[in-house]
């Protein structure tokens, strides 16, 4: 089969690799109608987890619809054709996190994540799904492939971190990073607000898209952000920040605009940030409450998101700028590590 295989550090190269096989009596194999690349897979292609992946065998990718094409003897909830999805953790369903719902700890799969180190990922022609009637979810054919991709990570993800923030009608709220999990936070924000939410980040074209999705985009590098937050909310600071940046001074950021009491929501991936200094003083000194969702459990929130699209809560147009099929992959990865004018986030469709 095709593949992307991870070759270092902005070294993506399209390969042909074994076909992916029922390895288990509880995998599945999923043949990839569509896919995509999330901003954590650009710590990988970046070289910043060097841990997280192999070289020449990593397969990234943990955005995916398909369809099953082959089931394992122990498969009971899924039949060759049906459409699917997986979250981007692998999870059992009944061991002790994940019945607590914390499926992105669970104990069976040691905290899986496709596309991460041996467990192949989506960026492929075929797909293995272990433990497969634990976490792979139907995809009904009235969500199409777009928004099926965004269950797999940017909206369920979104979804817990903007519920976290426990926001008001009358709040005043920001979100920090307008990637594209923050542009899908906006558009949840915008239905429960009465005002809208600030929208901080340093990239013109993201300000724009956010912008038109009903924000009110502030650049950080050019724009008087305490002045403008100041105005707004008598001094006070805002009343919740989501942040989606996953960077310490975006952490310092969002927080030193909150007022005190205020809430942090995160649902950055911090993974990286091992030694920023953050002063405890001051989140002690502001009451504030700090919610971190970087490994989210989003297994739990997919039907909720679904729900988001079908009742136009969340327009993946909203969200995607670039169409490609698998074998640009490696180009449209660096155009989105370097923030190219007017890339937010592919779609990559698979022909079978």
């Amino acid at each position: 089969m095709r593949a992307v295989v991870y070759h270092g550090s902005h070294d993506l190269r399209v390969s042909t690799v074994p076909d992916a096989t029922i390895e288990d009596p509880g995998d599945v194999i999923v043949a990839t109608a569509a896919t995509s690349m999330c901003g954590s897979d650009l710590y990988l292609y970046q070289g910043e987890m060097p841990d997280l992946a192999v070289i020449g065998r990593t397969i990234l990718g943990h955005e995916i619809v398909g369809e099953v094409v082959a089931v394992g003897s122990d498969v009971t909830r899924f039949s060759s054709g049906d459409r699917v999805t997986f979250p981007f953790s692998v999870s059992c369903g009944t061991c002790p996190m994940c019945s607590l719902g914390l499926t992105g700890h669970c104990s069976t799969s040691g905290k899986a994540i496709y596309g991460f180190r041996e467990l192949a990922g989506s960026h492929a022609e075929f797909v293995r799904v272990p433990l497969a009637d634990g976490h792979l979810r139907h995809v009904p054919d009235v969500i199409d492939d777009a928004a099926a991709v965004l269950l797999s990570c940017n909206l369920p993800a979104a979804l817990i971190v903007v519920d976290a923030a426990d926001v008001h009608r009358d709040d005043v709220v920001a979100v920090v990073g307008a990637g594209p999990t923050g542009l899908v936070a906006l558009q949840l924000l915008t239905t429960r607000l009465e005002q809208p939410p600030f929208v901080l980040d340093r990239v013109p074209h993201r300000l724009d898209r956010a912008a038109s999705l009903g924000g009110i985009p502030i650049d950080v590098e050019t724009d008087p952000v305490a002045d403008i937050i100041g105005e707004a909310t008598d001094g006070l600071g805002v009343d919740a920040v989501v942040e989606f940046a996953g960077r310490g001074d975006a952490f310092d950021l969002a927080t030193s605009i909150l007022r005190p009491g205020g809430v942090f929501s995160g649902g950055g991936v911090y993974r990286v940030e091992t030694a920023h200094p953050t002063s405890l003083a001051l989140l002690f000194a502001n009451d504030l409450q700090i919610k971190l969702n970087g490994l989210a459990n989003v297994l739990p929130e997919i039907d909720r998101a679904a729900a988001a699209v079908t009742e136009g809560i969340v327009d993946p147009d909203g969200v995607f700028s670039h169409h490609i099929g698998l074998e640009e992959i490696p180009v449209a990865a660096e155009a989105f590590s370097r923030r190219d004018d007017g890339f937010h986030k592919m779609l990559v469709t698979l022909d079978r």
